[in-house]
């Protein structure tokens, strides 16, 4: 979501609440491609199609109008409004905007349409996203045939949608025809009004010619066994071709409830690549990057404060860049690690709790009933390494620990063996889900302090 006049208070702190407020993996879908305009005591939303407006008036009005509320004032009387973006151009003439065929022209228009920011260029690497970089990068300059097809999974805000649109940028510019990248939302809606509109052969013929496919967030496939079905026939009609196929999901092929085995089958075939939080030099990059897109000058300590406060999601970093933005500029605030940290504390919701391997190793050896003076020894029994590797894969996710000062901590132990344990943990949540959910419950813990 982007706003079209970024020196108006209004339009950025009305983006700024929002994005603090509606949840991640519903902001890319139906924020990204969203405008804001203020002006005569209207709040007006552009949004890409008349799909998209009655979504966001059903599901977010009262949200959109109590963010608006809270930065206007109560007292102050405004009106939201929705607007669709050439509209008049989209629209066939004497046709209803509700009727099969107009659906499909909206739904041509709901692709994910690829932004000039995502690149390769644009994209900030780490010890975390390497592989997945590295594989994007392959796919992109060798489609069908590095990796095919081409899985990256991972949770919300770190950097899926970004890496596919590269891809897409990438073969468009090496000229390959044809090349269709959306959402897996856009997918299944357009098949829905071509099967209302009876026009199903010309979607499948759009699609299972596409030169490369590339559908974001794939997960939401799951329980849609006719949407199953169609994509399975597609996806098989492009594999088969040689033609490129790259998904996201915020899961795994296996995890992914409500998937049909022979499609959780054909997403294996290729490679399958998870994209891991980054860590904290990583993150302070990327708050350097974002920082100098918007033209702030960050003191390096104010970047690590950003840097160590959101840990997660690239996107909240970004969030995070953007609320300094709006408190320099707007409140006229100088940019300090205190006023900093007391703004990412109204962003975020409180201060942050420190992590650190010592609270990881009391809160596991609780849970697992083993002491640290066990997880420390060299005793290797499965009741031992099992809640030692947990320790090693929560020490990487939510502290700064190196590898190295993980293995020390634990033992001694070195760099290979703690990329190991992380590694095996990964796999196991994967496939025992008492385990992921215990991991889970613990990560949440720690973080709640």
């Amino acid at each position: 979501m982007t706003s079209s006049t970024s020196d108006n208070p209004v339009e950025v702190r009305i983006l700024d609440e929002l994005r603090a407020t509606i949840p991640p993996d519903q902001w890319a879908p139906w924020f990204e491609e969203v405008e804001i305009y203020n002006g005569a005591g209207r709040i007006t939303f552009q949004v890409p199609s008349p799909l998209h407006s009655t979504f966001l008036q059903h599901r977010f009005q009262g949200i959109i109008e109590n963010c608006t509320r809270k930065v206007l004032g109560s007292d102050s009387p405004f009106r939201v409004v929705f607007e669709v973006k050439e509209a008049t151009s989209r629209q066939l003439p004497g046709k209803n905007s509700s009727t099969p065929d107009a659906l499909i022209a909206q739904q041509k228009n709901a692709r994910l349409a690829l932004k000039k920011s995502l690149t390769f260029e644009a994209f900030v690497t780490g010890p975390s996203n390497q592989l997945a970089h590295a594989a994007a990068m392959a796919v992109a300059d060798n489609p069908g045939g590095s990796y095919n097809p081409f899985f990256l999974h991972g949770s919300v805000g770190l950097g899926k949608t970004h890496l596919l649109q590269a891809v897409g940028h990438r073969l468009q510019s090496a000229g390959i025809p044809n090349v269709i990248a959306l959402s897996c939302a856009s997918f299944t809606n357009e098949f829905i009004a071509a099967l209302s509109s009876k026009k199903i052969d010309e979607f499948r013929t759009k699609y299972r010619k596409a030169g490369a496919l590339l559908i974001d967030d794939i997960q939401f496939l799951c329980d849609k066994e006719r949407t199953q079905e169609e994509f399975f026939h597609t996806f098989n009609e492009i594999y088969n071709q040689e033609r490129q196929i790259f998904l996201t999901s915020d899961a795994a092929p296996s995890t992914i409830r409500g998937l049909s085995e022979r499609l959780v089958s054909r997403f294996r075939l290729g490679l399958v690549v998870q994209l891991d939080p980054p860590d904290l030099e990583t993150r302070m990059a990327i708050v350097h990057r974002k920082a100098d897109q918007r033209g702030l000058e960050l003191p390096n300590a104010v970047v690590e404060v950003v840097a160590r406060r959101v840990r997660d999601n690239v996107r909240e970093l970004e969030g995070a860049v953007l609320r300094i933005e709006s408190m320099a500029r707007h409140e006229n605030r100088a940019i300090t690690t205190n006023s900093v940290s007391d703004t990412l504390d109204e962003l975020l919701g409180g201060s942050s709790t420190r992590i650190d391997l010592r609270k990881i190793e009391e809160l596991v050896s609780v849970e697992f009933s083993v002491s640290s003076e066990e997880m420390h020894s060299k005793r290797r029994t499965r009741s031992i390494v099992l809640p030692r590797q947990v320790c090693m894969y929560l020490g990487r996710r939510l502290t700064d620990c190196s590898l190295g000062e993980i293995g020390h901590h634990f033992g001694g132990r070195d760099h290979s063996t703690v990329l190991h344990s992380i590694e095996k943990i990964r796999q196991c949540v994967e496939q025992d889900n008492q385990l992921r959910v215990s991991i889970e419950v613990m990560e949440n813990r720690l973080r709640q302090g």
